[in-house]
């Protein structure tokens, strides 16, 4: 038996050698590439890991693989020459997605990888195919070379069997002292848990969530000290537990008699990528100008989540961004659509993405949704004419409309890259060219290019706004300014690698999550509100506190109404924002002057991990009192108080 152990196990020992180097050499590529920091300890302690790890696996496919091919003569060398290819494509491709999308190659990191081959951003998908077969087959000659000559050396000698054995044990030792060291060191240590994503299956072996920062570029944010002797528990099973609650208690809730004091009709309008610093009278003139004479112009607004789903969930729903996940992976009804439908309010929607982007239809619009308008054409199209469309259909709407209650939708997609707008609206140049392919992240093959792609979204601004001139003005010659609330906001920001990255979905500074926002209402004065702080999850609570609602919101939503002052809400909380089907764990909140990043699940002496000023800028000494106090909010915001059965 032993014998036959021993045969079965049997390893040349050029192989070995040959296997240790190509490792070595691939493990320093993996670890420079695209690496500026200086050469320490982390470093070595990932290099260490990922090269022992590379030999551990060419073992376990090489041994699987030769079970298989015993039978064929030259069994032996296919599964050594097929399991060194497929360890090493794995960390390659891995690689190539950490490099272009910030993101390892796990479930997530695939889903971007794809989209990325679809949209074209990682360049024409069959030239992409011919490029990697010509590099592996370089590759293998090479790789199959090195082993030949070495094992001329050698004589082909094999490597003995206690040997193996020893080796084996080493390696697996060292990867597991070394895994269990970085898991621990990922927690605290930035460095480590960038590197991570150079490990492809760190996702699902114990490392933490990222730690998410304002700056790609290596801005940390002030080391966050334990503050509380009993600290609360950021528990997300809360959250669940409370919309298990409501989805109870929502006929209870729907089955009251429903009822409006002031029927206002409701417009929400969601920008694309609206940055807080494009509501400006260059860029938008006619906006500024309406925000400042006619509306209110939110001082410090926060969207939910900083892409369009986590954007929309909190307009829409009026919750925390902690909800959004559990709602829709349980299908959860969302009330507060429910109620106006009850109260008499038909609602439409207007919107030229795709109908089911992320499953935001199908989660909280479908079983609401009265009329749905969508330009002729796909999302691939032209935004800029389609747009144009759907501005000119909602005006005519409006012009035949006999008088029903409406609660209508419109998201405006010129903003969206690639940057919509006619030859006419070139007011900023040079800017880019129209016809390329890019999806948010590092990017950084773009950055050269920053300025010219700022200048062609400026002028997709500024053509919005042109919009925004035609629809105000109608709205206003046909007397609705009279009896209309509007909600007009960015639905997040847009980056230009000012913290380090392209476009949105990664940060948590204010370029990304502080979109430009204002509200108008009949009647409204500058002295209304007076929040400092305010996010996507006000404006439902607002709006039905302005059309009169005779049901408490405060059962189904945990924004709070901007028209009813509170200093113990006068705070924001912002997200990473949900993507395709993904948990992620980033959270910020604003107030009292400080930005606090944080994680859910975890007490508020762990959870805290870096704070900063209002402003993206780090901090060294800050008032614990009022840190403290940020933290509390933050526990008490699942507020969620569903009535009980």
């Amino acid at each position: 038996m032993l014998f036959r152990l021993q045969s079965f196990f049997y390893v040349n020992l050029a192989g070995f050698i040959n296997l240790i180097i190509w490792s070595a050499l691939f493990t320093v590529y993996l670890m420079i590439d695209r690496y500026a920091g200086s050469f320490d300890s982390e470093l070595i302690l990932t290099g260490i890991y990922i090269f022992a790890s590379m030999i551990f696996l060419n073992a376990a496919v090489f041994f699987l693989m030769k079970s298989l091919l015993s039978r064929f003569r030259r069994g032996s060398l296919v599964s050594y020459m097929a399991a060194n290819l497929i360890v090493t494509f794995i960390f390659i491709t891995n690689n190539m997605s950490v490099a272009v999308y910030g993101k390892q190659l796990g479930y997530e990191g695939m889903v971007m990888l794809f989209r990325g081959w679809k949209s074209g951003d990682t360049g024409n998908f069959a030239a992409t195919v011919v490029q990697v077969v010509l590099v592996l087959a370089v590759y293998l000659f090479l790789f199959l070379l090195s082993y030949s000559m070495m094992n001329r050396g050698f004589s082909g000698r094999p490597f003995r069997f206690n040997s193996f054995i020893a080796s084996v044990v080493i390696i697996t030792v060292v990867i597991l002292i070394v895994h269990f060291k970085l898991v621990a060191m990922a927690d605290t240590n930035w460095k480590i848990n960038s590197f991570k994503h150079k490990i492809p299956w760190q996702s699902i072996t114990g490392f933490p969530e990222d730690l998410i920062r304002v700056d790609e570029n290596g801005k940390k944010g002030g080391k966050f000290p334990a503050l509380f002797n009993a600290p609360a528990f950021l528990d997300e099973k809360t959250e669940l537990e409370q919309l298990k609650k409501l989805n109870s208690a929502g006929e209870r809730i729907l089955s009251q008699n429903i009822h409006v004091k002031t029927p206002y009709n409701i417009l929400f309008i969601n920008v694309e990528g609206l940055r807080h610093d494009m509501l400006n009278p260059e860029n938008m003139p006619f906006l500024y100008r309406f925000a400042t004479e006619k509306a209110f112009k939110l001082r410090k607004h926060y969207t939910t989540g900083n892409n369009t789903p986590g954007s929309l969930f909190g307009m829409l729903t009026g919750l925390a961004p902690y909800y959004f996940e559990p709602l829709r992976q349980n299908r959860f009804r969302n009330i507060p659509l429910e109620i106006l439908k009850k109260a008499g309010y038909r609602q439409s929607v207007y919107y030229n993405s795709p109908k089911n982007y992320e499953h935001i239809y199908e989660h909280i619009i479908q079983s609401t949704e009265g009329k749905y308008v969508h330009a002729p054409g796909v999302h691939t199209d032209d935004y800029a004419p389609r747009d144009k469309w759907l501005f000119d259909r909602y005006i005519q709407e409006l012009k035949g409309d006999s008088g029903t209650k409406r609660f209508d939708y419109m998201l405006v997609n010129v903003t969206h890259f690639n940057y919509y707008y006619p030859p006419e609206f070139r007011k900023y140049t040079p800017d880019f060219r129209s016809d390329f392919t890019i999806i948010s992240g590092p990017q950084k093959s773009f950055e050269k290019d920053r300025v010219e792609l700022k200048n062609r979204y400026m002028n997709s601004v500024y053509y919005a706004d042109s919009l925004f001139k035609q629809l105000f003005t109608e709205l206003e010659k046909m007397g609705r300014l009279k009896n209309t609330i509007i909600v007009l906001s960015g639905d997040h920001g847009e980056e230009f690698w000012e913290h380090g990255s392209f476009g949105h979905t990664w940060g948590l500074n204010d370029i990304q999550i502080n979109p430009a926002a204002l509200i108008y209402y009949p009647g409204i004065d500058q002295d209304d509100i007076k929040y400092k702080y305010s996010s996507h999850q006000d404006f439902m609570p607002t709006t039905f506190d302005l059309i009169g609602l005779n049901v408490d919101y405060k059962t189904f939503m945990t924004g709070k109404s901007l028209i009813k002052y509170s200093s113990d809400l006068d705070y924001a909380i912002s997200s990473l924002g949900i993507l395709v089907s993904f948990k992620r764990n980033g959270y910020v909140v604003m107030g009292n002057g400080y930005k606090i990043l944080y994680r859910n699940n975890m007490d508020l002496n762990k959870s805290p991990y870096a704070i900063y000023d209002e402003h993206d800028r780090t901090l060294e000494d800050f008032d614990a009192y009022r840190a403290a106090d940020l933290l509390m909010k933050t526990a008490s915001s699942k507020k969620l108080q569903p009535p009980k059965i």
